[in-house]
């Protein structure tokens, strides 16, 4: 299965304390890079998630953001302390002098009294730092799962393009014959017409030999033998590798050189509609390679 470098991830976990969220996106990119927001809390630990993020991911851009919530004191434990409250009112008592001889008034509310002296710092000991790390590994593996949803899409969509360029050189083939017919006529009725102003005269057979030998230069059926050639090796590897990003990518570009000299081959319109077809949808095909893993990198 073909794997895209674009996805999602979202990891959530929690205990009594707190509760952390994580968020990652993915996007196209020949090369790694990471843009990886985090608590200053949890700053320690940087390092090692993007060291854990870059083993995951080897190519693509990266954008990553965490949210650590502490949980609301009414499911905990914690018990305000005398030595906290009275630490409080001694912080507050000269803020509130401070109030009074401005003509200002400090409005505190108890709830807004409990919540502070209630309120939890973040401590990252051995157990919190076990589940945040955890979570970031479901989220790599979140983000994981939802490329490869992605690259299966891909994979659909570059199936119908290369159905599509079937079509197109099996039309391109009916008219191989036709082409070469229309050179040699016209180019038989050229030189008909340079000969009679010139006034030599050259025998059928010889001007027919070397009209022949001429036509053979816009011979397209070996392009068209060579295009199909080069779509069942596509399709053999779009089906039976998982990273066969860098063996298409080389077969779009002899594809493209195919195609392009059976463009400058012929003036037939029909031949250079379907030309044109052909690029079009080869194009597709090389734009949605480029958003694929060319090798397995994790």
């Amino acid at each position: 299965m073909i794997t895209s470098m674009t996805g999602f991830g979202l990891a959530e976990r929690k205990n009594k304390f707190f509760s952390i969220e994580i968020n990652i996106r993915s996007t196209n990119n020949r090369f790694f890079d990471s843009n990886i927001k985090i608590p200053s809390s949890i700053s320690s630990l940087e390092k090692t998630i993007y060291q854990s993020c870059k083993s995951h991911f080897k190519r693509g851009t990266i954008q990553l953001y965490c949210r650590i919530k502490m949980n609301d004191i009414k499911n905990t434990k914690s018990a305000i302390s005398k030595n906290k409250l009275d630490d409080f009112y001694n912080m507050l008592l000269p803020v509130e002098k401070k109030f009074k001889n401005s003509g200002l008034r400090l409005n505190l509310s108890f709830d807004n009294i409990l919540n502070k002296l209630t309120s939890q710092e973040f401590e990252l000991n051995e157990k919190n730092k076990k589940l945040i790390l955890t979570t970031f590994e479901l989220a790599f593996s979140d983000l994981l799962k939802s490329r490869k949803i992605e690259g299966k899409k891909i994979e659909t969509e570059i199936k119908s393009n290369i159905k599509i360029l079937v079509k197109i050189n099996s039309k391109l083939m009916k008219l191989e014959g036709k082409n070469k017919k229309e050179h040699f006529e016209n180019y038989k009725k050229r030189i008909k017409i340079v000969l009679g102003q010139s006034g030599y005269d050259l025998d059928d057979s010889k001007l027919y030999r070397e009209l022949a030998v001429f036509s053979d230069k816009y011979d397209i059926s070996e392009e068209t033998s060579r295009i199909n050639y080069h779509i069942e090796k596509f399709n053999n590897h779009v089906k039976k590798e998982d990273y066969p990003g860098k063996k298409i990518n080389f077969l779009c570009q002899e594809l493209f050189r195919e195609i392009n000299t059976i463009g400058s081959k012929s003036n037939n319109e029909i031949i250079s509609s379907l030309v044109v077809d052909f690029k079009t949808n080869l194009e597709k095909i090389r734009e949605q390679i480029q958003n694929i893993l060319w090798k397995k990198v994790y």
